[in-house]
Parts: structure tokens; C-alpha cells; sequence
């Protein structure tokens, strides 16, 4: 079987523009380099290989690496958080190589948090088009002193979901230590599609406009209406938008379908539509690491691309720091160690914390709603079960990325790790145990 969700998109050489589209991450104003004459370009015709990844591999190191930007620039930034325009600046890598890039904070209310409890801030970082970064253009970089996406997004990358690469920098800001950074490069990258998918013409959009304080467009698939405008606020369109950027045909279509084939007609449509065995290895592990804050337990943190090499749309998981917590807090975290592996995937289970979050989750629970499809996600989180999602594996990944860590820590990083570390141990062997049991039930 084939995948039906993806998305992506590409930047181009870094330019002053908007901070937040409608999604609320940073993008530019177009830029060259994303221009039409990048849209007519055929990557669907030309030889590819689906990348694979050895589980084993741990990342080469914990590279030191640098943002400077003037004291007005960053004044700026503080001034309007979400919103404010990118700031040129320089980034040097752990080569020592400098580059001239744009740069901007990234992320809603894990960004508020970052700053209100720490006084830190999380990039987005874009570099020029032939002075990419490890090969791509856009990247992010989150205060994350603790392994809980960077596991989350080796989990899925290991199982063979479309996700970003993972791996942890020390990051200074203007010649002072900042701390402990998750560096991931972001699906708006045109390179990023071409290597994960063979393409990169298709359309990217990002799910949802949710940033504090401001009224809210969340996406959870189900039908909005007959025109593009429609869909416009709740899905950020993030490739080909310089050349067409009202047109929301590729998506309002999916979903149109996706709500309005009938039952008896669905899993042909689905088969045709949607990479189903990708799709339920990722609901398997976003169900595992019981990650509450994506769909579909909530309408936003995630990204659809139009593979057009595939003929199909394709899911990508994002955000995925809010995973591997045992403590349920009875308004967010609603998932914790004892959700059921059907969690969410058959009817409502999760509480919406905002009113405008519905509770009709069409992609998934259609889906799972087909027998042979639930059968073959079992099946599936089964498998998993022997190899990855195992305490024996999950502790000794811990283990390994921890003292690649460790001596690159400061004090206070330090400790946070270590307290992240014991919540993640807790939580993977009573989740491996209760996992283990259902499943042996099912």
C-alpha cells in the first residue's frame, strides 16, 4: 500500500519578509530561487530512491554553532515575537564556516514559554540558495535540553515516515552560550521534498493558525466549503504559493473526498489516495509516544504535501516535543502511559481544550474505520513492538544519545536532562508494559 498525506515546502535565497504566515512559523517574502521558472522544474521525472536510515547511528556529535545579529535587530524581534520581519545576521557552523542568513523566532506558545521562563528564544534560520546548510535552506533550532523529539522524530524517521532529521547543537548567541539546541531542518525546504519524496512540485501546506492571543483557524480536514477561500486561514500554503497563492484546489479536492466518498467506496479511494502503510506506522508511534498535540488528538502541528510523484498527499508530523510524558494534567496532556492504542482513531476520546478544535478527525478515523485497515494497523504497532517501541531499544538510545550529550552540557542543561531523562524512563517501560498487554488482547 501507498501513503495519501505529505507536505513540504521550499524557501528561496533569504530575503527581508514576514515572520508568521498563517501557520505560525516564519517564511519570507518570495525570494529568488522560488520563483516559477523553480515551479516548472520536473522533479517527478527524474531517477530517485526512497531513503532509509540505519537505527543504530547516532548523530556525529554536538556541534558548537553561532547566531549574531545586531542589539536593534533582536529588539526588534522581542518587540513583536510572532509577527516581526526577518532580521539579517550570521550563523557559523561547527566548521567555523560563516554565513550570511535571515533570521527570525519560530513557534507560538513553545515560544512564549522559552522566553517567559528562560529568557531564550528559538530560531528559524534560512541561508542563501547555494550556501545551504547540510543541505538544505530553512532550518529550526528549539531550546530543547532533553530527548523527547529528538526520539519522537527518530521513531518515525527509523520506521520510515517522512519527518526531519533530528540532532542536538550548542548554540551561542552573540558569542554567549545559549544552551542546548534541537536542530531539525523544516519540510519548507524544496531539497528536503525532492530527497524524502522524489519531488518537489507539489503543494505544501501547513495545518492550522493558532498563535496566543489571536483568534483561532484550526484544520482538522473535514470540509470547510466549495471555494478556496475557505481553507485559506486554517491551511498555510507553503510551496507554489508565488505563482498561485489563492489557489487551494489541491487541497479543498482532498478533502472534499476525503468527506464525501461513501463508505463502500472509501478504501479504494483511500488505497489510491493515501500511503496507508506510512500513514498508520506514524498514528502507531504518535500513539506510542502519546503525542497529544497533534492530530489526531488536535487539529494543528502537522503538515500535508501533494506528492506529486505518487499521485497522492502525504502526513508529516511536527512539533513533537510534547511527547514521552507520564503526567497527565487533565486539561492538555490527556494521553499519559495507560491511553488505549484505539485512542482517538474510533471516536472522540480527547477533549478539546478550545471549542474551535471540533471532534471529527475524517483522516484518521476513516481510515480505522475499515477492518482491513485496522487489522493492518494492529498489525503494524505489533511489529513495532519488537523492534523499536522496546524498552531495551528506547533505553539504550537514551543511554547512548545522553553521553553524546553530556559533555557539551552546561550545569543547568545538565540537570534538565538528567529530570527529562527519569520522566522518559518512566514512561517507556509502563508504556512498553500497557501497550504489550492491549495489544495481546486485541
Amino acid at each position: 500500500m501507498l501513503l495519501v498525506l505529505l507536505l513540504a515546502c521550499s524557501p528561496a535565497n533569504p530575503s527581508p519578509g514576514r515572520a508568521l504566515d498563517s501557520a505560525g512559523e516564519g517564511t519570507a517574502e518570495p525570494l529568488p530561487g522560488d520563483s516559477a521558472a523553480d515551479n516548472d522544474h520536473d522533479t517527478a521525472a527524474e531517477p530517485w530512491t526512497l531513503p532509509t536510515y540505519d537505527a543504530s547511528a547516532l548523530p556525529d556529535g554536538v556541534p558548537v554553532v553561532e547566531i549574531t545579529l545586531t542589539a536593534a535587530a533582536m529588539s526588534r524581534l522581542d518587540a513583536d515575537p510572532f509577527h516581526a520581519a526577518d532580521e539579517a545576521g550570521s550563523f557559523t557552523d561547527g566548521e567555523g564556516v560563516v554565513h550570511d542568513v535571515w533570521l527570525n523566532y519560530r513557534g507560538a506558545y513553545q515560544l512564549q514559554g522559552v522566553i517567559a521562563y528562560y529568557d531564550l528564544r528559538n530560531w528559524k534560520v534560512k541561508f542563501a540558495e547555494g550556501d545551504e546548510y547540510s543541505g538544505h535552506r530553512v532550518w529550526n533550532f528549539n531550546y530543547e535540553p532533553h530527548l523527547r523529539a529528538q526520539l519522537a522524530y527518530e521513531l518515525l524517521r527509523f520506521a520510515g515516515v517522512a519527518v526531519p532529521s533530528a540532532r542536538h547543537v550548542s548554540l551561542r548567541v552573540n558569542g554567549a552560550l545559549a544552551g542546548t539546541y534541537l536542530q531539525y531542518e523544516d519540510p519548507d525546504n524544496k531539497s528536503w521534498l525532492a530527497e524524502q519524496f522524489g519531488d518537489d512540485d507539489g503543494d505544501l501546506y501547513k495545518g492550522a493558525y493558532d498563535l496566543p492571543g489571536e483568534p483561532q483557524c484550526f484544520a482538522d480536514l473535514t470540509w470547510l466549503g466549495p471555494e478556496d477561500a475557505d481553507y485559506a486561514c486554517h491551511y498555510a500554503k507553503h510551496t507554489n504559493d508565488n505563482v498561485a497563492p489563492d489557489d487551494f484546489a489541491v487541497l479543498r479536492a482532498f478533502v472534499t473526498a476525503l468527506n464525501d466518498t461513501p463508505d463502500a467506496d472509501f478504501p479504494a479511494w483511500a488505497e489510491a489516495n493515501i500511503d496507508v502503510d506510512r500513514l498508520l506506522t506514524s498514528l502507531a508511534i504518535t500513539n506510542f509516544v502519546a503525542q497529544w498535540d497533534s492530530y489526531p488528538q488536535r487539529p494543528k502541528n502537522y503538515w500535508l504535501y501533494q506528492d506529486v510523484r505518487a499521485a497522492r498527499m502525504v502526513l508529516i508530523p511536527w512539533d513533537l516535543d510534547n511527547t514521552f510524558s507520564p503526567n497527565v494534567d487533565g486539561s492538555y496532556n490527556q494521553m499519559g502511559t495507560t491511553a488505549s492504542v484505539l485512542y482517538d482513531l474510533e471516536a472522540n476520546d480527547y477533549e478539546a481544550p478550545n471549542e474551535g478544535e471540533g471532534t471529527e478527525r475524517p483522516l484518521a478515523r476513516r481510515v480505522i474505520a475499515q477492518p482491513e485497515y485496522r487489522a493492518a494497523y494492529l498489525d503494524r504497532y505489533r511489529e513495532l513492538t519488537t523492534t523499536l517501541l522496546t524498552d531495551d531499544w528506547l533505553d539504550d538510545r537514551v543511554q547512548r544519545l545522553s553521553a553524546q550529550l553530556e559533555p557539551e552540557l552546561s550545569r543547568t542543561d545538565a540537570g534538565r536532562l538528567e529530570s527529562a531523562n527519569a520522566e522518559v524512563e518512566r514512561f517507556v517501560h509502563a508504556r512498553t508494559a500497557f501497550v504489550r498487554e492491549e495489544l495481546a488482547g486485541l
